[in-house]
């Protein structure tokens, strides 16, 4: 545990000392003494039945049983001391432990809570009331100006709100801040026993746990998720709590993120395994352009929903197609929706009561639709025989040959064989049974839609956004921006597909089936810009083997791959606005930042339904240098993406031009330190949309000459910029060519290149 402590304390910053907080006299409530809050009180509590009759026990209805045990414990974020109360009454068969974790290294606290079944017969448990700070429970969440303070959630995809209009229950977790930052984080920290949630309502919040009617047995206890209430800087905030779900939940990052092509959004299910094939040919004889990643074949595939084999669209069947796939270099995937069975499936009719079924016993069905025109019903997860015919689908799997598995339709029922375990429970039974059948190496993506502890520790990669529908980027990007804390902590962040064009590519003369971005260019490149910045999978989903694709391949290969910087949303918690996310990255050869600035505000909130181009729509964006992880009082070179060139110069912040709803400036900003500025400095890149985070090696200037190493990363044509105030000169180039030197403003030189091989280092000599 003490190592654990100290890799996670370094890759926080902490600002705070212990938080100040105590039990009341008679042990009822919990107490925070913090200047930002004029009360910051909470008791605690748990509902449940006997029989048909419900019950609650907790620190404001029962007496406390000897005295508050202070000890010291460990946590994953160092040393903690744990107050401990137990309740009960004398009429009343049962108790109820509260337990208070009071970190020693930073300003949090963590709430549990057990309760004590003493009575001779089973209850079921609803729900842990865990720190409710309701005035009718004896709590009080009061603050000075409610209007000054912002909702966020964290979990799931909705609007963040001020606390005096927050009428909500939020999924697992959220920010609780003002404008100066004070506030709170509040969210599960595991180890994983059952899902939370946070209510706001009345200007009063409840942090409760979810304990989906368990069963407890006569004479045992059960105890609730543990849950924190982090009092530190949001980003510090963040980083504590999504490394300690990791580090109780067992988090598998070492797959790293991946790239390549899906067929989802190009055929839909009228895939075929021609096209498929076409598809690995282009990939195979271009690796300059798509490099070696995913060819991953979605729905549409399979025999039936539940018998996934191949159709008659796959006549060689589909260990030949993966077979194929790896002899082009690539990693064949495929897409399952495992416990999504189509009605007319014989294993139903084997196994009735393995099939998910409503309070009535009605079995649960999707209706027909026109990519599954059968419907269909839904096995359930908990059930020994669905256990049996999970773990061969995904066993087939692996054994014709495919190392990416796509999985999604995670809907899992609430009604269990097990009465014991919750949610929560079942969903992570589910996937350790998915990550048991797949093996190690096989790269498993949980198509999820929105965060879940549920697969953290399973998987290598999560999807975390909606479907990125070209008419929808614009609600992918509410979610996909917010969630980015979670990437490269629990998973790889998968954002979904981005697309080579913005008005629909054509094939043979045809546009692509899902058309182009409505809302306009400004939108397609926002979309894009924020797929490269996540630095999680780069996918798209194009028909690139069509002859009128190919002028539009380099957008493809400015994703390629991902970056391995750590981006942040910096209006998290700050702003309901999703506005400004980026890296700071830091170099031996010189640091830097890489930042899109982005105007959300689109008609899709306007009754109106103006256009997101309209006047009335325009804002501009400014970029605090400090928040973003740039010095202060020094000037920096501004670098905008798409123009390719340096647009200005600014200290300390910078703000756009009004710019278009739904628009945005894809921007690096490059310290001019003084003294540094006597050698050569890259400013700028357009071969890769992290604009020298991902495909620059390394760079050595000395006052005679320019070496620059490149790795494989990027478009096969583009340019570096430097600032030089010596005339720079190409004088030898391995693996590319440089075509010319411009000189494209004051000491400003453009390196265009060329000819850049994918699998190679790339050198480049200058002379000054």
């Amino acid at each position: 545990m003490g190592a654990l402590c100290i890799g996670l304390l370094s890759q926080v910053q902490v600002h705070a000392n212990a938080a100040s907080l105590s039990f009341s006299q008679d042990a009822s409530v919990v107490s925070a003494q913090n200047p930002a809050f004029t009360q910051f009180t909470g008791s605690s509590s748990v509902v449940f039945s006997v029989g048909e009759k419900r019950r609650r026990i907790g620190t404001t209805d029962s007496q406390l049983i000897g005295a508050v045990r202070e000890s010291s414990v460990a946590t994953p974020y160092g040393q903690a001391d744990l107050l401990q109360a137990t309740y009960g009454r004398t009429d009343f068969p049962f108790q109820y432990t509260l337990k208070i974790k009071r970190l020693q290294d930073i300003n949090a606290f963590t709430v549990q809570a057990v309760i004590h079944n003493r009575s001779d017969e089973d209850i079921r448990l609803h729900n842990f009331d865990l720190f409710d700070m309701r005035k009718g429970m004896r709590g009080a969440l009061d603050v000075a100006d409610p209007a000054e303070w912002l909702v966020t959630p964290l979990m799931e995809d909705s609007y963040a709100t001020t606390y005096d209009k927050a009428e909500k229950r939020l999924n697992e977790s959220a920010l609780f801040k003002n404008s100066a930052g004070e506030g709170f984080l509040v969210g599960p920290v595991g180890p994983a026993e059952a899902y939370t949630n946070v209510q706001f309502s009345n200007q009063e919040l409840i942090a409760s746990v979810a304990m989906d009617n368990v069963l407890v047995a006569a004479g045992t206890s059960r105890r609730s998720e543990e849950m924190i209430f982090c009092f530190e800087p949001t980003a510090a905030a963040t980083n504590i709590w999504t490394r300690w779900v990791a580090a109780t939940h067992g988090a598998r990052l070492h797959q790293g993120p991946v790239y390549g092509w899906c067929s989802w959004y190009d055929t839909t299910t009228r895939i075929t395994a021609e096209h498929v094939l076409n598809v690995t040919d282009t990939i195979e004889s271009n690796p300059n352009t798509f490099g070696k990643g995913i060819i991953q074949i979605d729905d549409g595939y399979q025999k039936m929903d539940g018998d996934w084999s191949a159709n008659e669209k796959f006549p060689m069947g589909m260990a030949a197609v993966a077979q194929r796939v790896r002899e082009s270099g690539n990693i064949p995937g495929v897409w399952f929706a495992p416990l999504m069975i189509n009605p007319e499936h014989p294993w139903i009719e084997e196994n009735p009561d393995a099939i998910q079924t409503n309070a009535q016993g009605i079995a649960s069905f999707m209706n027909a639709n026109p990519f599954h025109p059968a419907g269909a019903k839904w096995v359930n997860p908990d059930h020994p025989a669905t256990k049996k015919y999970l773990h061969q689908i995904i066993t087939d799997a692996r054994d014709r040959g495919f190392g990416y598995i796509k999985i999604d339709f995670n809907g899992i029922g609430n009604r269990f064989v097990d009465q014991t375990k919750t949610r929560l429970q079942v969903f992570r039974d589910l996937y350790t049974l998915y990550r048991d059948a797949a093996g190690e190496d096989i790269y498993i993506l949980s198509c999820l839609g929105q965060p879940t502890r549920g697969v953290v520790g399973f998987i290598d990669a999560a999807r975390v956004g909606p479907d990125s529908h070209p008419a929808h980027f614009y609600k992918c990007l509410q979610s996909v921006l917010r969630f980015q804390i979670y990437d490269n902590v629990w998973w790889q962040n998968d954002p979904d597909v981005a697309y080579v064009s913005p008005t629909g590519t054509k094939v043979d003369g045809q546009p692509r089936s899902l058309g182009g971005t409505p809302q306009g260019e400004g939108m397609w490149k926002t979309w894009h810009n924020s797929v490269g910045l996540v630095g999680g999978t780069s996918m798209i989903s194009e028909p690139i083997d069509g002859p009128d694709v190919k002028d539009l391949w380099r957008n493809y290969e400015i994703l390629r791959p991902a970056h391995t910087e750590t981006s942040r949303l910096l209006t998290l918690g700050k702003s309901p606005e999703n506005a400004v996310f980026g890296f700071a990255a830091q170099r031996p050869y010189g640091d830097f930042a890489v930042y899109n600035l982005y105007n959300p505000r689109h008609a899709a909130d306007d009754h109106r339904n103006q256009k997101a181009s309209d006047p009335e729509y325009k804002q501009a964006v400014t970029i605090d240098f400090a928040e973003a992880g740039l010095p202060a009082g020094v000037n920096c070179a501004v670098f905008d993406f798409w123009e390719n060139k340096v647009i200005g110069y600014a200290k300390d912040r910078y703000t756009t031009e009004a710019l278009p709803g739904l628009s945005s400036r894809l921007l690096r900003f490059t310290p001019m330190i003084d003294g540094q500025s006597e050698l050569p400095i890259l400013v700028g890149s357009n071969l890769h949309l992290a604009m020298g985070a991902t495909e620059i090696a390394n760079i050595a200037a000395s006052p005679t000459s320019l070496k620059v190493e490149l790795t494989d990363a990027g478009a096969q044509t583009g340019s570096l910029t430097f600032y030089s105030k010596k005339a720079l000169k190409a004088v030898d180039s391995e693996n590319c060519e440089i075509t010319s030197v411009e000189e494209v403003g004051e000491n400003l030189w453009q390196v265009n290149l060329t000819g850049r091989q994918w699998g190679t280092i790339q050198l480049l000599e200058l002379s000054l």
